[in-house]
């Protein structure tokens, strides 16, 4: 099992607590300790581990996956460690807290300050699964976020343009942004900014909204789909009609802007 894909799902931004050798062992077994600790000592408990625990364990060539405070309460903490197999386990830490380095260096100190801990060891492979599980429950967390945010801008898009608000419209344009219009032509930013202050009202609209939305997301990138539904006056007779959008937006530092709209009329 590979070390630094473990230590990557598992611990995620944790990483840069754990031991990141260039290569590492097979791991089969990992193993999570959690301690009780005296009230009041945790503070001193973790500065033991970064100064003794961790450089004697890697001496001694024990991998630690991550370790730290719990959030439950402020008398957890928490150890995790990997090893070969449950034999190799055994092993090394039977050498390990047998020897005269530890017995006779920070072993008391440590010691006296945990109340007491309790170990579960599980097969690599699950933790993977695990890890793999969360990073796909974040993904869809993530991803029916960027859904509700879509569709809002969706929403202030047509509303922006009812209610010819260039202020706002600015905001959620990106800068590199391009309109197509039906009959093919393409407008700049500028252009299209400039037709959006009197686009409403100079269309002779009465009424005007959107149906059918679709969001597809790809990575940064999403096309927003709808069908607009309008009422106007032209040359003095009402006049009902459709039109199909699809704007694309790309997501940049974490903001969603509208890219690109093309409009296709329903005939």
């Amino acid at each position: 099992m590979n070390f630094r894909l473990i230590l990557l799902l598992l611990t995620g931004s944790q990483a840069g607590q754990a031991q990141t050798p260039t290569t590492g062992p097979e791991i089969a077994v990992v193993e999570f300790r959690s301690y009780t600790l005296k009230p009041g000592t945790r503070d001193g408990f973790h500065r033991l581990v970064l100064e003794y625990s961790l450089p004697m364990l890697q001496r001694w060539n024990i991998t630690v996956l991550s370790y730290g405070p719990s959030l439950q309460e402020d008398s957890s903490y928490y150890l995790i460690r990997a090893y070969s197999g449950l034999e190799a386990r055994q092993k090394a830490e039977d050498a390990f807290y047998g020897s005269e380095e530890w017995k006779k260096g920070p072993r008391e100190a440590i010691v006296s300050k945990i109340m007491n801990y309790t170990t579960v060891i599980l097969p690599a492979d699950s933790i993977l699964h695990l890890a793999e599980k969360i990073s796909t429950m974040t993904n869809i967390g993530t991803h029916h976020a960027d859904i509700a945010e879509l569709s809002a801008l969706n929403k202030k898009f047509i509303e922006n343009f009812i209610q010819q608000d260039t202020v706002r419209h600015n905001a959620i344009i990106h800068p590199d942004f391009v309109c197509i219009q039906s009959d093919g032509s393409i407008e700049t930013r500028e252009e299209y900014m400039k037709r959006w202050a009197s686009g409403y009202s100079k269309s002779g609209y009465t009424s005007f909204f959107y149906t059918d939305e679709l969001i597809r997301i790809f990575g940064n990138t999403a096309l927003v789909r709808s069908k607009t539904v309008y009422t106007k006056v032209v040359d003095g007779k009402t006049v009902h009609g459709n039109s199909v959008y699809t704007d694309t937006y790309v997501k940049e530092g974490g903001i969603w802007k509208c890219v690109q709209a093309q409009i296709t009329p329903v005939k």
